[in-house]
């Protein structure tokens, strides 16, 4: 469809072409209940189409299942863009789009939602899984990233690359090979109320990116650490959970200048580590059984450590002392009763 207006494509199948469905130039069209499979390139393309209106379409088996390229103001629900070579879901260069309950997995090579150079869209509750990457926002500014869930991708669930000011909030990233979510080269993000836990590496992964704001996220349960900054500055750090994580629930490596509050990390080896890291204030954080509460190496300088709780299963000296006296007490009442046996006894046969 070239230059058309409120049109509408409705229960069509298109195989076996280089693209299967097409919008260009065009606006308030509604495409609804397509099949789009095995085309060449791409299942359904919008180019430089605004206003557009597409739900409950199929695009897969193609070189990528949706491409929304140059176009703004759109809205995709309910689709599915399944076992695509490329990726399921793409927007480029477009603006102000609503990705909103769609289905992308099996996109082997590449990503299940993924934005390039593209501001102020809504991508929510959309699942997403088993993709090379679940989604990856590039070059992208003032997006919404919510509710979403990315499983068993086999990079990482979401990652933000080049980008700055996003909302990333309510997102499961959870039993990927690499990271839960990561963020590189990306700036002034707020990160709140998601779930990375079971991941082979990290579950939030910060190279490289300053300013940003993490609280109340779950990185529970990773084989590496639960929260890792690497070169990352002036990050804020608030009321997470990092627990079960194999080497530390919290690690700063050449990190500078960031705050780290109230955070919960328990059972890890490492409760907070820093490396090479300077001038950070760590600060209220709960930090049970591990097997370091926090620790700093020789490198760092200027880091303030202050109300911290830190509590392991294994009795302290003073527990130790306790149950000593408590020990005595009972071992000299026992000997004091039966030294008054004894001598009641004396008297009796006396």
């Amino acid at each position: 469809m070239v230059n058309v207006t409120k049109g509408t494509i409705i229960n069509n199948t298109a195989f076996n072409n280089q693209v299967g469905i097409i919008l260009y130039n065009s606006e308030n069209n509604t495409i609804l209940e397509n099949i789009a499979n095995n085309n060449s390139h791409l299942g359904i393309s919008l180019e430089k189409s605004n206003n557009n209106f597409l739900s409950e379409n199929i695009a897969t088996h193609s070189e990528g299942g949706f491409n929304v390229y140059f176009s703004d103001n759109n809205t995709l629900s309910g689709n599915t863009a399944n076992n695509n070579t490329y990726s399921g879901i793409i927007l480029e260069e477009s603006n102000n789009n609503l990705i909103w309950g769609n289905t992308a997995n099996y996109n082997s090579d590449s990503t299940g939602i993924s934005l390039s150079s593209s501001n102020e869209n809504i991508v929510s509750l959309n699942s997403i899984e088993n993709n090379s990457y679940g989604i990856s926002i590039y070059l992208s500014n003032k997006n919404n990233i919510s509710e979403n869930i990315a499983i068993n991708n086999k990079g990482g669930g979401i990652r933000l690359s080049g980008s700055e000011n996003n909302t990333l909030s309510g997102n499961t990233a959870i039993n990927s090979k690499w990271w839960g979510m990561y963020l590189s080269s990306s700036y002034n993000n707020n990160l709140s109320g998601n779930k990375a836990n079971n991941n082979s590496y990290y579950g939030i992964y910060l190279y490289r990116s300053d300013s940003n704001t993490l609280s109340r996220n779950i990185a529970n349960y990773n084989n590496k650490s639960g929260m890792y900054l690497l070169s990352s500055d002036n990050n804020t750090l608030s009321e997470n959970f990092a627990n079960y994580n194999n080497e530390s629930g919290i690690f700063l490596y050449s990190s500078e200048n960031t705050s780290v509050s109230g955070n919960i990390a328990n059972n890890n080896y490492n409760g907070i580590n820093l490396t090479a890291s300077n001038y950070n204030d760590i600060t209220g954080n709960t930090l049970f059984d591990n097997n370091i509460c926090y620790s700093e190496d020789e490198t760092c300088i200027g880091n303030t450590f202050k109300d911290n709780i830190c509590i392991k299963d294994e009795p302290s000296e003073d527990n130790w002392i306790i149950s000593g006296l408590i020990g005595i007490i009972i071992a000299s009442l026992i000997l004091i009763g039966l030294s008054v046996l004894y001598w009641q006894f004396k008297r009796k046969v006396k």
